[in-house]
């Protein structure tokens, strides 16, 4: 991991990646569409860890930001729109909030979420 920092004239500013992934979950859940982040199993909750967004992992390099988001989408919608909006949601956060540059957020569709259908015995 490269450290990220910003140089201002009074010192230096230090965002550590926990910061991002939390701007990058938060902006991923924004997006129409997006169901869920992570899939699998919680490998943190099951070894007692907090895990601050299942799914997304940040990687600060030389070159830049990367962020990989693992979602779920809805039955429904086009796939590649969501994945986009998504890219650039997370992107704009992250530039905006953290100031950051260089950023690439790739997205991993991991599943579907079928539509919640009410029956009559159920309303």
């Amino acid at each position: 991991m490269t450290e990220e920092f910003i140089a201002t004239q009074n010192g230096n500013i230090k965002i550590s990646e926990e910061v991002i992934v939390r701007i990058s979950a938060i902006s991923a859940r924004e997006v129409d569409g997006v169901c869920g982040l992570g899939t699998g199993s919680a490998w943190g909750d099951l070894l007692g860890k907090k895990v601050p967004a299942k799914g997304i992992k940040v990687e600060m390099t030389e070159e830049g930001t990367i962020i990989d988001v693992h979602i779920t989408v809805r039955f429904g919608v086009k796939i590649n729109d969501v994945a986009e909006a998504l890219q650039a949601n997370v992107k704009n956060a992250v530039e905006s909030y953290a100031g950051l540059e260089n950023i690439t957020v790739n997205v991993f569709v991991d599943g579907i979420e079928p539509e919640k259908v009410e029956n009559e015995e159920t309303k």
